[in-house]
C-alpha cells in the first residue's frame, strides 16, 4: 500500500475511532491479542527465520506482545476526567478530557520484531488512545511484518490499521504526509534524527517520539556481590547477541580482578547471529578498533562476544557511545565522577550492599539527572510492561525525555488534554 493511500485511510478513521467508548477499545485491544496468539504457530517460526533470535525468545515476545495489547486496552477502558469545581467564572467547573490526536505512524523496531514491532506498543498505545496507525514494517523482517499487519488488518476496523513498506524515502514521505499527527520510532540514532527534523520541517510540526541509542551504564560498589552480579552482567551483555535497548553498554568497577572475571564470563558466552549483515559488520568493526586501542578479552565465534577493559579516566569517546551486538567496555577506577561525563540514557543500574548506602547515595543525583530508570541490584535488560514504567531518558536515549514507550502512560503520547469549562453536564463527552 502507498503512504498516500495509507493515510487517507487513516484520516477517514480517525473519526470512528476517536468516538469509540473506552470499553469499545479494550474489547478492541483484546481481540488483536487473541488474534496474535491463535497464530504463534506461524508468527515465531518466521520471526525465528528472519532474525536468528532464538525460538524461547520469540515465544516470550509473543506474549509480552499479546499481554501489552490487553493491558493497554483495559487501561483504556479505564475513566479519564479531571475536575475541579467551581472554579470558573461564575462559579461553573472545569472539567479535563482525553481527546486522540489523530493518525499517528509507527516504525517498527528490528530487534523486538514483535514486542515493538508492528503489532508493538507503540501500535497498541496509539489505538489504545483511539488513533489509527500506518505502520512501516522494517525491511530486516519483511515476512514477519506482513504476517502480522494482515492479522491486524482483519482484526481492527477499516482503516485503523495499515501497513507500508519501503526505504528512507518512504519513512520521510510518512512523517511529512499532513495526515499524521504524530510518530513513533525505535531505531538508529541517524534514523530518529532524520525523522525529528522532517517532522519539525513540516509546516504544521509534529511531536516524534524516538527511542534511539542508550549507553546503560552499571555501577559496581565494593560490596556488591561478585558472582552473582558477574554472571548476571554477562548474561545481560550477550542476551540476543547483545541487540536490546537495554543491554550494558559500560560496567565500571573498583576491581580489576572484578573486571577480569566479567570480562572472561562475556568472553565464553555462546551467541548467535546477529538481526542484520550490516550490525554483524559493524560489531565486527568495534572489536577491530577496540583490540587496536586498549586491552580486550574476546570469545570464539561470529560474532565473538567481547570486553574492551580501561581505565575509568580513559572513557571518552566512542567508549562511551552504543554498540549493538555482544560486547561491553569495563572501566576500572572510582566511579564518583563518571556520571557527569554520560549522556542520557534509558537506563543505569547500581550494584551494592548495605556497606555502600552512603557511596550510592552520592552518585544517585547524577544517575537521575542521565537516566530514564535506576536499577538496584538488577540488570537493565528485561523491562517490566507495568503503570510505573519509565522506558525513556534524556537525549540520545530518547527525542522526548517525559515520555515512555512502554507501560500504560504510553497512551498519553498520543491524546492529549482538552479542558472544558462551564459546559452544562449534559454536553460533558
Amino acid at each position: 500500500m502507498t503512504v498516500s493511500t495509507a493515510v487517507a485511510q487513516a484520516v477517514a478513521t480517525a473519526p470512528h475511532l476517536a468516538s469509540l467508548s473506552g470499553e469499545q477499545r479494550r474489547t478492541m485491544l483484546h481481540a488483536c491479542a487473541d488474534a496474535l496468539a491463535a497464530a504463534a504457530r506461524e508468527i515465531v517460526p518466521t520471526a525465528l527465520e528472519e532474525t536468528g533470535l532464538t525460538m524461547a525468545r520469540l515465544r516470550g515476545e509473543l506474549n509480552r506482545t499479546t499481554d501489552q495489547l490487553r493491558q493497554l486496552g483495559d487501561h483504556a477502558a479505564q475513566p479519564w476526567r479531571r475536575v475541579s469545581a467551581g472554579v470558573a467564572a461564575g462559579g461553573g467547573d472545569v472539567v479535563t478530557v482525553p481527546v486522540p490526536v489523530g493518525p499517528v505512524a509507527v516504525f517498527a523496531a528490528s530487534n523486538f520484531p514483535l514486542a515493538f514491532g508492528v503489532c508493538g506498543g507503540d501500535t497498541a498505545s496509539a489505538l489504545a488512545a483511539g488513533c489509527p496507525v500506518v505502520v512501516k514494517a522494517h525491511p530486516a523482517q519483511p515476512r514477519t511484518g506482513e504476517l502480522l499487519g494482515q492479522i491486524l488488518a482483519r482484526t481492527l476496523p477499516d482503516g485503523a490499521f495499515s501497513l507500508v513498506a519501503g526505504g528512507p524515502e518512504v519513512s520521510l514521505e510518512l512523517v511529512r504526509a499532513a495526515g499524521i499527527r504524530a510518530v513513533g520510532f525505535t531505531g538508529s540514532l541517524t534514523g530518529g534524527r532524520a525523522l525529528m527534523d522532517a517532522a519539525a520541517a513540516r509546516p504544521d510540526p509534529i511531536p516524534v517520539y524516538a527511542e534511539m541509542g542508550s549507553l546503560n551504564p552499571v555501577l559496581v560498589l565494593p560490596g556488591a556481590a561478585v558472582p552473582a552480579t558477574v554472571s548476571a552482567l554477562a548474561t545481560a551483555v550477550t542476551g540476543s547477541a547483545g541487540q536490546l535497548c537495554t543491554k550494558p553498554g559500560l560496567v565500571v568497577t573498583g576491581s580489576a580482578a572484578f573486571a577480569d572475571e566479567l570480562a572472561a564470563a562475556v568472553a565464553a558466552v555462546p551467541v548467535h547471529r546477529m538481526l542484520t549483515d550490516g550490525m554483524a559488520q559493524a560489531h565486527e568493526k568495534w572489536q577491530a578498533h577496540a583490540s587496536a586501542a586498549h586491552r580486550v578479552v574476546a570469545g570464539a565465534g561470529s560474532p565473538a562476544p567481547f570486553a574492551v577493559i580501561v581505565d575509568v579516566d580513559d572513557l571518552a569517546g566512542e567508549l562511551l557511545e552504543e554498540h549493538f551486538g555482544p560486547s561491553v567496555v569495563i572501566a576500572v577506577g572510582a566511579a564518583e565522577d563518571v556520571p557527569s561525563r554520560l549522556e542520557g540514557s534509558l537506563t543505569a543500574s547500581v550494584y551494592a550492599d548495605d556497606s555502600d548506602r552512603e557511596a550510592a547515595r552520592a552518585l544517585l543525583p547524577g544517575l537521575v539527572a542521565r537516566a530514564g530508570r535506576i536499577v538496584w541490584n538488577g540488570v537493565p535488560t528485561g523491562v517490566a510492561v507495568c503503570d510505573a514504567m519509565q522506558h525513556g531518558g534524556p537525549w540520545p536515549a530518547t527525542s522526548a525525555s517525559w515520555s515512555t514507550s512502554v507501560g500504560t502512560e504510553a497512551i498519553e503520547r498520543f491524546r492529549r488534554p482538552v479542558a472544558l469549562q462551564g459546559l452544562p453536564v449534559e454536553l460533558l463527552p
